[in-house]
């Protein structure tokens, strides 16, 4: 048995998105926070979101697209681990080809 898990390699697709100055300056702060890239961290954000929001997944399911919320539901949320902060953070895959400026 390995010591170490397979990383988790997801398809990605590229999104272009403008934010508020101070947004971007906390994501990129945060990013710093957990030494993680921006991208993954706005890929976690958002798949926090998705995960809590029980409206969403309503509105999800009455349109047939519940399948959509399971894309949140990996099996990397089952291990977490405890972030630079003390709080805990769900344990996931780093990105594959981002940048982190």
């Amino acid at each position: 048995m390995a010591l170490i898990d397979k990383k988790l390699v997801t398809e990605r697709e590229t999104a272009s998105y403008k934010f508020d100055r101070a947004t971007l300056e906390l994501v990129r702060s945060y990013a710093e926070f957990i030494g993680s890239p921006q991208e993954h961290v706005v890929n976690e954000a958002l798949r926090y979101l998705f995960r809590k929001d029980k409206d969403f997944k309503k509105w999800l399911a009455s349109r047939d697209k519940s399948d959509l919320s399971a894309v949140t539901e990996t099996p990397e949320i089952a291990g977490k681990r405890k972030g630079p902060g003390g709080g805990t953070i769900p344990a996931a895959s780093k990105l594959v080809g981002g940048t982190d400026s």
